[in-house]
């Protein structure tokens, strides 16, 4: 499976609806996006922590705009992704939430968007560093959830290990073993923008591909049996 980071953000701004749109178009079978939090507490999709306004105005953290500012800057709410997702339930998502969004809010980054997920709804993932707060979403019944982990022996952890992640994520130059090692969950590598590494990845035990490259990937796939399909 290709998962489109941000969505097509090649050809689109990354984590806006236009996005996750061309993204679809080209047969994506799930997108990740990151989200982050307005001053009203507000998740936005959106992958910087720091923002610089229009008409030159000074860089300010993304958690000091209130939603009206947020809004004129053609930013999209994780409340319209969520409509927009409705009408698009093959596709999966996964929605990372940073660790600075969890150190200022704590329970309040996950639960807001728990409570926003419809109800039953399968396709969402939620995607972090932090057990605890995977532990949490699955607790406000968040049904999917995927682990960041910095290497491969984090992986093998007690905690990691109780957790039982459905995914686990992981970049590629963090990989210090030929395999990635069997689990009780799918793996993840990020982020792979050639046909080549997509295919070593695969061979290396990598179940998933996170790309910001989709189109190429797409059309590498589509053009040879390279990866077996």
């Amino acid at each position: 499976m290709l998962i489109a980071h941000r969505g097509d953000k090649i050809r689109q701004p990354e984590n806006t609806i236009a996005a996750f749109e061309a993204a679809h178009g080209l047969g994506a079978c799930a997108i990740q996006t990151e989200i982050q939090f307005s001053a009203e507490d507000t998740p936005w999709c959106c992958g910087d922590e720091v923002l610089q306004p229009p008409l030159g105005d000074w860089k300010r953290p993304f958690h000091q705009f209130s939603d009206r500012e947020l809004c004129r800057l053609s930013l999209t709410a994780f409340s319209h992704l969520v409509d927009w997702a409705r009408r698009h339930r093959h596709l999966d998502w996964f929605v990372e939430v940073d660790e600075t969004s969890l150190s200022r809010l704590g329970e309040r980054a996950v639960a807001p968007l728990a409570e926003q997920l419809p109800e039953g709804c399968e396709s969402f993932v939620l995607l972090s560093r932090d057990c605890h707060s995977l532990r949490l979403v699955r607790s406000l019944g968040c049904h999917q959830v995927a682990l960041k982990v910095r290497n491969v022996a984090q992986s093998l952890s007690a905690e990691v290990v109780t957790l039982a992640p459905d995914y686990l994520f992981i970049r590629n130059h963090r990989v210090d073993r030929e395999e990635l090692p069997p689990g009780p969950w799918q793996w993840v590598v990020y982020e792979i923008n050639s046909a080549e590494e997509a295919v070593r990845w695969r061979d290396r035990g990598a179940h998933h591909i996170l790309t910001g490259n989709l189109p190429l990937l797409m059309r590498s796939r589509e053009a040879s049996d390279v990866y077996g399909f």
